[in-house]
């Protein structure tokens, strides 16, 4: 099937759908599948089957569980792909991620588990299919998503030093995550862990994948709190406070190093370290901390990286001074 490519605003429009209203729509429909069945069968379904302890709890149980985790996932993914205003048509895999990560739980974990509740065959008929039906539908999303046209051109590189020989040039800066936003995932991670203990209190063990979002919240938080950025002879490299991640990009393999205006929502979809596929449809990293000047480095083959760091102009002349030489 041959890509389509249409305008910025169609391809974002499409992305837009993809994320919000169709998941909207599935969590809706999930929503009123789990009400009709439960409020018309049993007061009681089987709400955990694991050994020991009563398995059974009230039907609404599961109509919790859509709505918890699916409209929170929607208004959290729709949030940013819409203020993605420049990367929102470039990036099919963010809805086609919505998209699976709905049907999942929406069909997996709720209406599979309600129809199938007495089957011997549940959980794992429900949840496996309903794994697999998320992985279809999410590749089927990327697939058939529009694509926008790629940009003709990327960062202006900048000048180069004025090395005399025997001297050296080296640069190093330092990109810490915003204090406001540290605070704002954390609350987050609380506010998950809060609601996942009361559905734990009041519905059992089975909703413990409800924890894995603030587990996930936590270990963003902890290896890209802050980074140390070098750029030098050898290259280029950004590398977390603990070690890893990493990102670099040896000298001989630097295309240009320039400086970029950045707007982490409009740009890369939120802060932190992020991938997107950017203007030129390649592969673009970045580490994006605030609004503003950015360092931006582009390998040879078209994938950059992009760091919001101060004196951005300094570490991109001394790159640009190194750009496509061996080390000695």
């Amino acid at each position: 099937m041959t890509e389509r490519i249409v305008d910025h605003a169609t391809a974002r429009r499409a992305a837009l759908i993809a994320t919000i209203w169709a998941p909207l729509a599935i969590v809706i429909a999930s929503e009123a599948v789990v009400v009709g069945i439960g409020a018309t069968g049993p007061s009681q379904l089987i709400v955990h089957w694991g050994s020991g302890g009563d398995r059974m709890g009230p039907w609404w149980t599961y109509a919790i569980l859509v709505a918890a985790i699916g409209f929170p996932v929607i208004a959290l993914m729709g949030f940013f792909i819409a203020r993605a205003t420049r990367m929102a048509g470039m990036n099919a895999w963010m809805p086609a991620i919505a998209m699976g990560i709905t049907v999942f739980h929406a069909i997996g974990m709720g209406v599979g588990s309600v129809v199938l509740n007495a089957s011997p065959l549940a959980p794992v008929l429900p949840l496996a299919g309903g794994a697999v039906l998320a992985v279809a539908v999410a590749l089927l999303t990327w697939r058939l998503l529009p694509r926008e046209a790629p940009a003709a051109a990327g960062v202006e590189p900048a000048d180069t030093l004025p090395i005399r020989a025997g001297e050296v040039a080296a640069w190093t800066g330092k990109v810490d995550l915003p204090a406001w936003f540290v605070a704002l995932i954390a609350a987050v991670a609380a506010a998950l862990i809060t609601l996942g203990v009361v559905l734990l209190l009041t519905s059992g063990w089975h909703v413990w994948p409800i924890f894995l979002s603030p587990t996930i919240l936590l270990l963003v938080l902890l290896v890209t709190g802050q980074f140390v950025v070098t750029a030098g002879p050898r290259g280029f490299v950004a590398r977390s406070a603990i070690g890893w991640p990493r990102l670099s990009i040896a000298a001989t393999d630097i295309a240009k190093a320039g400086v970029v205006e950045i707007d982490p929502m409009a740009d890369f979809g939120g802060w932190g370290i992020r991938w997107v596929i950017g203007p030129t449809r390649a592969g673009r990293w970045g580490i994006v901390t605030r609004r503003g000047t950015a360092l931006e480095v582009v390998r040879r083959d078209g994938r950059s990286i992009v760091v919001t760091v101060d004196d951005a102009g300094t570490a991109a002349a001394v790159l640009e001074t190194y750009a496509g030489v061996t080390p000695n």
